[in-house]
């Protein structure tokens, strides 16, 4: 087992590759979803371009582990029914029309991935069209054992995150979902037990 964290794209290849050569099986583990902000579109294009055989096996993502965390279903019916995973504008600039304050329209529950170190750019472009007193949380090192979730207002967002020291490995949830016991599910009510069957 080699960890990836000092190594560089190439030397992670060329390591890989030598085994691979050998016949041996391969498990390239990535924290959360390798799909979602992570450098797996360069790793398959590494095994395409040298005919390597591969599987990708989906992760748990930390989105899904805040909604755990939160005790939150992120989606209320006929209040919230999107959910929208992206992150702040950081040193990887953002496509014109996936600007946070655009998103921020629609005032879905936002999933926002590491955006902790510009959080003040952060709040006041969700607060161009999300309440002031819209729910947030800060949700730092989700599963691991120094898990460590703040609740507050999306107006004191900023503060949360500087006075607790939050980093990189901050997922920020912004949205009504947050906590929400009402507009319950009519799922399981009398008018939809045609649905289940014995």
């Amino acid at each position: 087992m080699r960890s990836s964290a000092d190594m560089t794209l190439e030397e992670q290849f060329a390591l890989m590759k030598e085994f691979y050569d050998r016949g041996l099986f391969i498990v390239r583990l990535h924290t959360g979803d390798p799909c979602i902000y992570g450098a797996i579109q360069e790793q398959m294009a590494f095994f395409d371009e040298y005919g390597m055989d591969y599987h990708i096996t989906p992760g748990i993502s930390s989105f899904l582990a805040a909604a755990a965390a939160l005790q939150s279903q992120f989606t209320i019916p006929e209040k919230v029914q999107t959910i929208i995973l992206t992150r702040g504008e950081g040193r990887t600039p953002m496509p014109e029309k996936e600007k946070l304050h655009l998103l921020a329209r629609s005032q879905s529950t936002m999933c926002i991935f590491l955006s902790a170190s510009i959080v003040d750019q952060v709040q006041s472009e969700l607060m161009q069209h999300y309440p002031p007193t819209t729910p947030v949380a800060a949700c730092y090192h989700l599963t691991w054992k120094d898990e460590r979730i703040y609740r507050g207002e999306l107006q004191d967002l900023a503060k949360i995150v500087k006075e607790n020291n939050l980093t990189l490995t901050t997922m920020i949830v912004v949205g009504d979902a947050i906590d929400n016991r009402q507009g319950l599910s009519k799922l399981y009510s009398h008018q939809f037990k045609h649905l289940f069957r014995n």
